[in-house]
């Protein structure tokens, strides 16, 4: 109810018809008895209530009962998913959330029998197709059975088979509603009135078998079972009819009328047409009950009555009323009729006796009778309305209270769910020890979660509840696994410690003590020095994937996985070496500094030099302990139980001690011995990992991995793989502008409209794109649009130094709606696909590599001179076969500090006693054993390769600068130009390592915009474009621009339908997870200027390629890009297949080529 803006009319509630102009208005909240009060909906006028929207201040579209025929209809699209559509006859404007043509609110159902559902690409069965053509329409029946008709065999059996709830017999009725029966694990209760038979009524009391919650549940099983038409709905329009009577009626064509809604080419008007008619004829091959009934409109506040004849039988004596439809143009069914129609031809008349103007006829709809289909669904309860509040007023039925409820079922589920717990105890595992922990101990942990209880050394632990995370800590750290020492010697168990654990750790058991004046200390700058630290992480999944193999070490072939080395690599190891040498020689402080550079964990506090000489003069906090052992062997025993929990290898115990006796300071022997031995055993593998080390004392570890070979052979070529992580919304990137079939418009509509319009979509206005020309006559479009924030992408491909690929992502095979779920991957999580885009391998003939790597590796084998360099951490792109080419090198974006074994602080050069730690840290890391621990082999691979990396390139870049600005307006370089400025720098430095290919990789995240992703990509392109342009004029200056190609790419594409933005009211919308996008390709040697791939043709549902909001299958391949660039880089045809395992499964014409890429 509320205020109305015009007229006189009235509606009138059940109890209370009205007779004239002035009935009133009967509302629960309001009785408008006076002034101009009246109900929205439902309309009610003359015994007849109507669906439909008045206009005025209010707008309502709730559901109320109606005496009209209504049923409830599934829509499904073709994934099988369901969403609901109201069918009734006098709804003459449907709320789209419930409007078989525009409803998008499908939900997961589970089919019965082999899954098979109607859907469009199978032609429906014996639904109908949407408008649209991209979902079927059936009629549904909803069957409640009974499901045990005799007790239960056990609490199991009665879990697998109900689902629906059931109030506690104690709340649902009176002492005595109910007759209890005790059985085995469960109790069934009996309706008084059922005399102890099993009913649809009976109800179960149980407690879950898995996680012991209380559950009452019915004895009732709901099914949806969809229905079919043996005919398609007849339409027969009403100027097709012959008219005829004293008055005949007229024809209203569409060019005669404002009017519009009506179908066909006009419609019939009874003005002034007293005992006129119109006359259909029908023909039927069999006797056979149709239903019927009329398309019409009639905005007068007057009911019309009209007769309704079959074969010249009237079907209602009383005559049909059709009511007013409420406003100007508003059509509406009347009511419908079941009728028989004869073998042959049936006449259906429509006659108006009233001399007055009557109504205007827009057809006749014949339904013919629904047939049984054999697909049907589990019907699951839910709590939320879908008839929504359209203000805020509460009109609807939509309540804070049922979203909690279904809320709270979405937690429950997950929380119960039976993987839940050994997904949390895998992961929880991980981070206390192993990192491969076995399916025991995953068990045993498990069953704690569980139970809420676990039992160790006569005590149990735990609350007993479901999800005791006492009990999980304890099964956790006292199952066998956790404590046993025999495990230590599995070469596959323990892990690598996290960095920011050593700093810690030593801090703890060296006893770290305040200097005087100091109320505290703090570590500072960790993230920027070991990629970790508390409460900061590089992107939503934390610091590092659990899922992560290591790029060196042993772990690669077996497939262990060790999560600590995502962040284990030549900068993070070099960082942490320095801070930690740091904390022992000086203390928490600034002391490490290179070229202005503070290397160390601590900031300046104020005051004191720097000297290694036990003084501690300028730090904050200094190790306090005093060892108690009295010999050189005890002492390292007793650090080896401090810092490495005993399990220093004998061997490596020899080596310290020999280096600790033949060390002779100057002077402070004892402290400066002490600090050495500290160091020492801090450069240990048993340090870094949990694990013990087996040494293989036949054998050195090989010195520098860095690929050369004598300059000039090859020339040189240096391919970038840009990596934007997220899943970048890349039909922002590169929408549609001047296409065939309205594709822009098609954009437009699916992305809600416009992003500069008042309700505002996502869809990018002309006006603000940078209009290109695809120059490909293949292409759906003549241009696209750049989004306008890439104004340097729009310079290079003006200049032909940029590609365009429309409508590409990670495939397997040519997908199909029919057949994408049968790609291996987990579509749409950004984790694996990241991970598969890198690798390019989803069928696993090559596993353990990237796409980068392996290249790498066949170049290595020709003769090539290859480096691959990650500037975003260790990633698989780069990864290679083991043994078969040089490893990747990580870098920091910050660039290169030094490493600095022995330093130099002071002014007084007799003030530092460390000597070079070098040789001994490379000793105590030498090759380990076959059956040594795979990850202290991992660890020590990888500080071994550091340091000899680290020296080498160090030394290539020392001093070397850039002549382009990375720097944006406020003078600070982002993440990405730091990056892309690394790999100028070491793109510069090719003749000086004899390099022939270079392989980098490069990235940054934060594009996963599920809200405000307009502005969000907006921010995010400037700085994309800032960047390319500096890298571009650095390898412009260096003359190496027409020797590069940077490929960017991205897990994802988002979905081209928006979602209603993170306060629900439609601002700030964003887009979700999706598969197929745009890319750009940039180099000087590119044949550019075109706009390879191609778009959908449609990019609704109904189109081949779309699945559910927009969520588009790719037509291209990744394997496409590389099959056009691999060549370039020197890959021979023999060798294309090892690079690419799938490119076996793409036509040749679904493959790009060197010369569709490249100037030849």
């Amino acid at each position: 109810a509320g205020l109305g803006t015009y007229g006189w009319d009235y509606c009138v509630n059940p109890e209370q018809l009205g007779t004239t102009t002035w009935d009133y208005c009967v509302n629960p909240e309001q009785l408008g008895t006076t002034g101009w009060d009246y109900c929205v909906d439902p309309m009610y006028a003359s015994g007849i209530f109507k669906f439909g929207t008045v206009s005025g201040a209010d707008f309502e579209l709730g559901y109320h009962w109606t005496s009209f025929n209504c049923s409830i209809q599934a829509k499904i699209n073709n994934e099988g998913y369901v969403a609901l559509a109201h069918e009734t006859d006098n709804m003459n404007s449907i709320p789209p959330h419930l409007d078989a043509e525009q409803s998008l609110n499908y939900f997961k159902v589970y089919w019965d029998g082999d899954g098979a559902y109607p859907s469009p690409a199978n032609g429906c069965g014996k639904c109908r197709l949407n408008i649209n053509a991209d979902a079927c329409i059936c009629p549904t029946k909803v069957k409640d059975e009974i499901v045990f008709t005799a007790q239960p065999a056990s609490a199991e059996d009665i879990i697998s088979s109900l689902y629906i709830g059931a109030i506690p017999p104690d709340i649902a009725g009176p002492s005595g509603t109910f007759i209890s029966q005790p059985c085995d694990g469960f109790t069934v209760h009996f309706p008084q009135t059922s005399n102890g038979v099993y009913t649809r009524e009976t109800i179960f009391e149980l407690n879950h078998p898995y996680h012991g919650t209380k559950l009452f549940l019915k004895n009732t099983k709901s099914t949806v079972y969809l229905e079919g038409w043996e005919h398609a709905t007849t339409i027969l329009e009403a100027e097709d009819a012959l008219p005829g009577g004293p008055s005949v009626p007229n024809l209203v064509l569409a060019n005669e009328t404002n009017r519009n809604r009506f179908s066909g080419a006009g419609y019939m008007h009874f003005e002034g047409a007293g005992q006129g008619y119109l006359e259909w004829i029908v023909s039927v091959p069999e006797n056979i009950d149709a239903t019927i009934s009329f398309r019409y409109e009639d905005s007068w506040e007057t009911t019309n009555v009209v007769d309704i004849l079959v074969n010249d039988n009237v079907i209602s004596p009383e005559g049909t009323k059709l009511g007013s439809t409420g406003n100007w143009d508003y059509w509406m069914d009347s009511e419908s009729f079941l009728v028989p129609l004869n073998s042959g031809d049936n006449t259906i008349q429509l006659k108006y006796s009233d001399p007055w103007t009557g109504p205007r006829v827009d057809y006749l709809k014949i339904e013919w009778p629904t047939i049984p289909s054999s697909y049907s669904f589990r019907n699951a309860p839910h709590f939320m309305s879908l008839s929504q509040d359209y203000n805020d007023e509460g009109e609807g039925e939509t309540t804070a209270r049922d979203a909690y409820y279904e809320t709270d079922a979405v937690l429950d589920h997950y929380h119960y769910h039976p993987n839940t717990a050994p997904f949390i105890c895998i992961r929880l595992i991980q981070r206390l020890g192993i990192s491969n922990p076995s399916p025991g101990h995953i068990e045993a942990c498990a069953d704690a979660f569980r139970t809420g209880t676990y039992s160790s050394g006569g005590q149990i632990f735990g609350s007993g509840d479901y999800g005791s995370l006492e009990a999980v800590t304890a099964a956790i750290t006292l199952e066998p696994e956790a404590t046993s020492a025999v495990l230590d010697a599995d070469p596959g168990y323990g892990r690598i410690r996290e960095p920011f654990l050593q700093p810690i750790q030593v801090l703890r058991s060296l006893e770290a003590e305040l200097v005087p004046l100091e109320h505290h200390f703090e570590l500072w700058e960790l993230f920027d020095r070991l990629d970790q630290e508390p409460h900061r992480f590089k992107t939503v999944f934390s610091h590092f994937l659990p899922e992560y193999i290591p790029d060196v070490g042993p772990t690669i072939v077996p497939g262990y996985v060790s999560p600590e080395s995502m962040v284990v690599n030549m900068p993070s190891i070099i960082a942490q070496l320095n801070g930690l040498m740091s904390l022992v020689r000086y203390g928490i402080s600034d002391c490490f500094v290179d070229d202005g550079m503070s290397l160390g964990f601590g900031t300046y506090p104020g005051n004191g030099n720097c000297l290694d000489d036990g003084s501690m003069q300028r730090a904050s906090a200094f190790f306090s302990y005093i060892p108690e052992a009295t010999t050189t062997a005890g002492l390292v025993q007793e650090l080896n139980t401090l810092l490495c929990a005993g399990r220093l290898s004998q061997a490596s115990q020899d080596k310290i001690v020999d280096a600790y006796d033949s060390y002779s300071p100057a002077y402070d022997e004892a402290g400066a011995k002490l600090r050495f031995a500290y160091q020492l055993v801090m450069s240990t593998p048993e340090f870094h990992t949990s694990t013990t080390v087996k040494e293989d004392t036949t054998k050195s570890r090989p010195g520098p991995s860095i690929s050369s070979s004598d300059a000039g052979i090859n020339d040189y070529k240096a391919l970038i793989f840009l990596f934007l992580s997220g899943g970048v919304d890349s039909f922002s990137m590169l929408p549609p502008h001047t296409c065939e079939g309205d594709l822009y418009e098609k954009y437009v509509d699916i992305r809600g409209g416009l992003s500069n319009e008042t309700d505002p979509g996502i869809a990018l206005p002309k006006q603000n794109l940078l209009e290109i020309p695809t120059n490909n006559p293949e292409h759906v479009c003549s241009s696209v649009g750049l989004h306008q924030n890439l104004q340097f992408i729009d310079e290079l491909y003006k200049r032909e130094d940029a590609i365009f690929v429309t409508n590409i992502g990670l495939l397997q095979f040519p997908a199909t709606k029919e057949d994408y779920r049968d790609t291996n991957v987990r579509l749409f999580a950004h984790n694996a696909m990241q991970l598969e885009t890198m690798r390019e391998d989803l069928e696993g003939e090559k596993y353990g590599t990237g796409v980068l790597g392996r290249m790498k590796d066949k170049l290595s084998e020709a003769g090539f001179a290859c480096n691959a360099y990650s500037i975003a951490g260790s990633q698989i792109s780069l990864l290679g076969s083991p043994g078969v080419a040089s490893s990747p090198i990580a870098l920091s974006s910050n660039g290169m500090q030094k490493f600095i074994p022995q330093y130099e602080a002071s002014w007084w050069t007799d003030g530092d006693l460390t000597p070079d730690l070098t040789p001994y840290i490379l000793r105590l890391n030498n090759a380990t054993a076959v059956d040594s621990s795979f990850m202290a082999e991992t660890w020590s691979a990888k500080v071994s390769n550091a340091i000899y990396q680290h020296k080498k390139l160090y030394d290539d870049l020392e001093g070397d600068t850039v002549t382009a600005n990375f720097k944006d307006a406020s003078g600070r370089k982002s993440q990405l130009c730091k990056q892309l400025e690394m790999t100028a720098r070491l793109m510069a430095t090719h003749e000086s390592r004899n390099a022939e290919r270079d392989f980098f990789h490069v990235g940054i995240g934060g594009w996963d915009l599920h809200s405000k992703v307009i502005e969000g990509l907006e921010s995010r392109f400037d700085d994309v474009n800032h960047c390319l342009k500096a890298f571009v004029e650095e390898a412009e200056h260096l003359g190496l621009w027409n020797n590069t190609v940077l490929l960017q790419f991205s897990e994802f594409g988002r979905t081209l339908n928006p979602n209603s933005g993170p306060e629900g009211d439609g601002t700030g919308k964003g887009c979700d997870h999706a598969w197929g996008g745009n890319q750009f390709i940039i180099g000087g040697g590119l044949k550019g200027g075109q706009v390879l791939g191609q778009y959908p043709l449609d990019f609704t549902e109904n189109g081949p390629l779309v699945l559910s909001r927009g969520r588009i299958i790719p037509t291209t391949p990744w394997d496409a890009i590389w099959s056009g660039v691999s060549p370039w880089m020197g890959v021979s045809a023999e060798d294309m297949d090892h690079v690419l395992p799938m490119k076996k499964n793409f036509d040749s014409s679904a493959l790009f080529t060197k010369d569709m890429f490249f100037n030849l």
